[in-house]
């Protein structure tokens, strides 16, 4: 897996990840419970798999 989100996508990811989570616990869901750890794994990990798929990379060249 090769990065391809930037910092200012994975602290967003990041953020929607703490939503979800708190979304999680306050309804009781497991579907956003996974989803969110979808989400985080993405920020941690600096890949997505949609910008994969269509090719984009928003992560500074080296």
């Amino acid at each position: 897996m090769k990065k391809n989100i930037g910092t200012p996508g994975r602290l967003l990811r990041l953020a929607i990840a703490i939503g979800l989570l708190g979304l999680a616990y306050w309804r009781g869901s497991w579907i956003l419970l996974l989803a969110s750890a979808f989400v985080f794994f993405e920020a941690f990990a600096s890949w997505c798999l949609f910008y994969q798929i269509i090719g984009k990379n928003s992560c500074p060249r080296k």
